[in-house]
């Protein structure tokens, strides 16, 4: 992982667009449960987030490690969070501060299945060996937009470590493109706001859905027509929807009127995924504003502590 703080100039708030993509996720995930928190959605992409900052507390003190290798072990120590257990024959990683801060924590409201399915394994997938190699779901999107708030370092790192991410879970190499486009996303609008909307589209462009005969030429980005074809998108057809629908709700220019347009898109009970994606990929570019107004969340300390480590590990402040 190499870094340079030259090359890579910061906007003056990206700290506080950083907490806004924590804050966010949390808020998305919950709406789309109704209010239920907390959930598998985002407290798996907290501790995929661990993981990777663990790998920053290795290379500051002069260690190398492998970044996939530290997520896939926190991934391990959610698994036992939710599960009670280790997967069998699986490593069993010695805790850190967020299993303590989740001690106690009640059942989790569930997300993607897949994920639990694919860590329930002895062995760590990666994309060279995927051990469900057909698996294109939603569930890579949280932690993708996680991945992209590693600073100062190349586009290629980003998608890697979003594809690194995905694919401890998810095997097919469309959800791994999926997962990076949706990290480069994030990134872009982390560093230039609204100056990014543009170039979403490109990024994005492989997912759009074919128009059919049956729709209308403005109605080629709407929703899935029903709550099952939402629950079955792939992970590109949830990336689409998320970013059709935050550059729509952009249109607004104050947050709260923003995040209004944003819910109400969504619609009831959309899928939790793309409803945190969403929301952080609208709070990377309006910061902590575009959900000051969300109500508290029982994690919001963790939240609170995850951003802490991520500053003094990352931009030092």
């Amino acid at each position: 992982m190499s870094e340079s703080t030259d090359q890579y100039a910061l906007p003056a708030d990206y700290s506080d667009r950083v907490f806004g993509v924590l804050l966010a996720a949390a808020d998305g995930a919950a709406h789309a449960r109704d209010g239920a928190d907390p959930g598998e959605t985002e407290t798996l992409a907290l501790y995929l987030l661990d993981g990777l900052l663990e790998a920053l507390e290795w290379a500051n003190e002069g260690v190398s490690s492998d970044e996939a290798a530290c997520m896939w072990l926190a991934a391990l120590r959610w698994y036992k969070l939710v599960n009670k257990s280790f997967p069998a024959g699986a490593p069993e990683p010695q805790p850190r501060w967020i299993d303590e801060a989740f001690d106690g924590a009640p059942d989790f409201a569930p997300g993607d299945s897949q994920n639990l399915l694919a860590l329930d394994n002895a062995d760590m997938a990666s994309v060279g060996r995927p051990l469900f190699p057909q698996a294109d779901t939603t569930g890579v999107l949280t932690r993708a937009a996680f991945m992209a708030l590693l600073p100062r370092v190349d586009e290629a790192t980003t998608a890697k470590l979003a594809t690194d991410a995905a694919a401890l879970t998810h095997g097919s190499p469309a959800a791994h493109r999926a997962a990076a486009a949706a990290a480069l996303v994030v990134r872009a609008a982390l560093e230039s706001g609204t100056g990014s909307v543009g170039r979403w589209a490109a990024l994005v462009k492989e997912f759009e859905p074919e128009m059919t005969e049956a729709r209308e030429p403005d109605q080629g980005h709407e929703a899935p027509e029903s709550e099952a074809a939402e629950r079955d998108m792939t992970a590109g057809a949830g990336l689409f929807r998320a970013v059709t629908l935050v550059t729509n709700a952009l249109a607004h220019t104050e947050p709260k009127a923003a995040y209004d347009a944003l819910f109400e898109a969504l619609g009831e009970e959309p899928d939790a995924e793309t409803a945190a994606y969403a929301t952080a990929l609208l709070a990377a570019v309006q910061g902590t504003d575009a959900v000051a107004h969300r109500p508290a969340s029982e994690i919001d300390p963790i939240l609170d502590a995850m951003h802490d480590r991520w500053v003094k590990l990352t931009v030092g402040e």
